[in-house]
């Protein structure tokens, strides 16, 4: 696959603020295997005062039709619900072709200028990983009717940090056992959701649409944290890292203040 189409290229960190009239596209997707094909993408549209507009959750066609795919190690468990999902009408089964004019589509219709995700880098590849896996980016007209490629990313995983880069939250993790088999403290979605709503019991479901109600809260909460610092402004086109909240963690440590 063409990296640059796959990637969207690396673009350069940016900045914007609270007080722009910046639109987002806040996704979730759950993938079958470790080739990060999509099953089920989930998204809303979060407008400029931070409400939601529209929420939708697909099942892409070509995919959930493919025995392959269907029991990928991170969908053959899924299955029973994503059929209920499709059955009380939560989910709408579409082709990827079909998926892809609807996600150009919003993006125009609503003026959306931000894709954002927890782990923005997995989702946005992701997509066009799919997209490519049936042809999509062969089109005549890919690179300008595609989008996503236009967006400016803003990864919930970094604008987080102002939560789980705090005393309070390493010390809860520490007491807690939140973290990894490597023993590094955890700033998951699941985790950072665990201690905004102080419940260390709350898993995530690993459904797009139940786990976009998990990042629209984070999106908030985060908001808030920053603005209650001074902080109006946007980090773009960066990444979450796991290394953040230990390095966080050691300097904690080295003050003597865990």
């Amino acid at each position: 696959m063409d990296l640059l189409k796959e990637k969207n290229q690396e673009k350069q960190e940016d900045k914007t603020s609270l007080k722009k009239s910046n639109t987002y596209l806040l996704v979730d997707v759950e993938t079958c295997n470790d080739q990060r094909i999509i099953m089920e993408l989930s998204f809303l549209v979060i407008n400029k005062l931070f409400g939601r507009k529209k929420e939708k959750c697909y099942i892409i066609k070509e995919v959930w039709e493919n025995e392959e795919y269907r029991n990928g190690k991170y969908a053959k468990e899924k299955l029973a619900h994503w059929q209920e999902m499709i059955d009380n009408k939560t989910a709408e089964i579409v082709s990827i072709y079909k998926l892809y004019d609807i996600i150009n589509n919003t993006i125009e219709e609503k003026g959306v200028n931000i894709f954002s995700a927890y782990n923005v880098a997995f989702d946005f590849n992701a997509i066009h990983k799919t997209y490519h896996r049936y042809g999509i980016d062969k089109r005549k007209d890919y690179e300008t009717s595609n989008k996503l490629t236009g967006l400016k990313k803003l990864c919930l995983w970094d604008y987080g940090k102002k939560i789980y880069c705090t005393k309070d939250y390493v010390k809860w993790a520490l007491k807690n056992g939140k973290l990894t088999p490597k023993n590094k403290i955890k700033s998951s979605a699941e985790s950072l959701y665990q201690y905004l709503i102080e419940n260390e019991q709350f898993e995530e479901t690993h459904f797009g649409i139940e786990d976009l109600q998990i990042e629209y809260t984070i999106f908030i909460a985060s908001i808030i944290q920053n603005t209650l610092d001074r902080n109006n402004s946007l980090t773009l086109n960066k990444n979450g890292n796991w290394r953040t909240v230990e390095t966080f963690k050691q300097e904690l440590r080295e003050k003597g203040l865990i």
